[in-house]
């Protein structure tokens, strides 16, 4: 796989700058752990799924060219789907095998740049984790050399569209530490559901970690210490 920096392209520059705009009207934001992200190489930030606005504010605060995956039903939101067309997201369609957008992901990847990934697929009722899909793994086995880093968000659910500056909604992202996946042979993409159950479950307990206790839902019982198929980044 191809591994390098990429120039963050014209169209991402401008609509970029919207988006930090729109959110310095509406929200305040607070960065934990940025410092840790890779400054090149392929990877995918992965977070608990709390609220649309999630996908948006990471992918915004990051600082290298990264693409959301997005539900496909945001394309048709008055403004909100005209915003994601042009500041560039993949769009999904759930509950079924969307080659389409697997393929986009899988280029991006290819090209050394990052992809934002909600593992659950879908948004969180209550807020806290619920038992995230394998398609995290299935995504990650056909970028082997790709590095995952876990996002956590707070705040979110609170957001609402109040006069601008004068109550903006305070939010939280906080990044752990990027890590590699052991991929069990010389062939990742041959790599069987239960392993890729076992990478995801194990995943996902360092996204846990990082959230409040009341917020690791399905993962408050896991332990992040135990780490078979991950290894830390130096």
């Amino acid at each position: 796989m191809t591994q390098r920096k990429y120039s963050m392209p014209l169209h991402r520059q401008f609509w970029g700058r919207v988006l930090r705009f729109l959110m310095w009207l509406f929200v305040t934001v607070e960065i934990r752990g940025m410092e840790q992200l890779p400054r090149d190489g392929a990877g995918i930030v992965y977070y608990n799924h709390i609220h649309w606005l999630d996908p948006v504010l990471i992918s915004g605060k990051l600082s290298r060219y990264n693409v959301p995956l997005t539900k496909i039903e945001a394309a048709s939101w008055p403004l909100v789907g005209f915003l994601l067309r042009g500041y560039h997201v993949i769009f999904i369609m759930r509950g079924v095998v969307d080659r389409a957008a697997l393929s986009a992901t899988w280029k991006l990847l290819s090209a050394g740049d990052i992809s934002v990934i909600s593992p659950e697929g879908t948004r969180s009722p209550d807020g806290t984790l619920k038992t995230a899909k394998e398609g995290l793994a299935f995504v990650g086995r056909r970028a082997p050399d790709a590095w995952w880093m876990p996002c956590a968000v707070t705040g979110t659910p609170k957001f609402k569209f109040a006069f601008p500056l004068l109550k903006r909604t305070p939010i939280v992202l906080t990044f752990g530490r990027p890590f590699r996946v052991r991929w069990p042979s010389a062939q990742p993409e041959k790599t069987g559901r239960d392993e890729m159950r076992a990478m995801t479950d194990e995943a996902m307990a360092q996204l846990a970690a990082l959230l409040p206790a009341d917020m690791r839902g399905d993962y408050a019982t896991t332990d992040p210490t135990q780490r078979r198929w991950i290894e830390f980044m130096e």
